[in-house]
């Protein structure tokens, strides 16, 4: 048989003559980057009920003053302000980041992917501070964002910081890019911390041996 290659992720790169169609087919093809993100019946009621979970997190948070865990029915970190996939669809921590009284917000993504739409949503957002530790995207999904020279723009420059790793990255290496993303959140200043968790760095995770994959382990 022979061999195919077939694209698993795509960037919206789109020009003034295209625009959403009122068919749902056409909306789909114009914000999804890729095939494994599919809308069904029931996704409405549980992106509000992640949404109902974000904002209890959020109150929870400011009024008790105590750490909040979210477990939500969808991932959230791929989903840009126009655009989702990688299974995200709407992207949580950046809604909590907007909701939280802080001036200053800290966003910690940990997960072996990047999170490219996090960063995407505060690219030019001075008050919200991005890191990301994930494998290097000349290896991994989404492939096209997490460059360690992707900053910021504008006011916002340097308040993005991708910490890519390369395949095969153990704890040595994972815990240097976390101190150091940890010391550029505290150089930052910031009021509250978000930490958008991915376990997909365990060495034994089913998704990520099919790629590269780091060798984090659990002792």
């Amino acid at each position: 048989l022979q061999r195919l290659l077939v694209v698993g992720n795509a960037p919206l790169h789109r020009d003034r003559h295209q625009l959403p169609s009122k068919n749902v087919m056409g909306q789909m093809g114009y914000y999804c980057t890729d095939i494994d993100t599919p809308v069904f019946a029931d996704l409405f009621d549980e992106l509000r009920m992640d949404a109902t979970l974000i904002q209890a997190a959020v109150q929870s948070a400011t009024t008790v003053g105590c750490a909040a865990y979210v477990q939500v029915t969808h991932p959230g970190h791929h989903a840009a302000a126009d655009s989702f996939g990688g299974y995200c669809y709407v992207n949580h921590v950046a809604a909590m980041a907007k909701i939280l009284p802080q001036q200053k917000v800290a966003i910690l993504d940990v997960d072996y992917h990047v999170g490219n739409g996090t960063a995407s949503i505060f690219y030019d957002n001075p008050s919200v501070f991005v890191v990301s530790i994930h494998c290097d995207p000349d290896f991994e999904y989404p492939f096209h964002s997490g460059f360690a020279d992707q900053r910021g723009e504008g006011d916002a420059e340097g308040t993005t910081l991708h910490l890519p790793l390369q395949p095969g990255a153990d704890w040595s290496s994972y815990s240097n890019a976390l101190q150091k993303g940890l010391e550029a959140i505290t150089s930052f200043g910031a009021q509250s911390l978000i930490i958008s968790l991915g376990l997909d760095t365990y060495e034994k995770d089913p998704v990520t041996l099919e790629c590269a994959g780091f060798v984090l382990k659990g002792d």
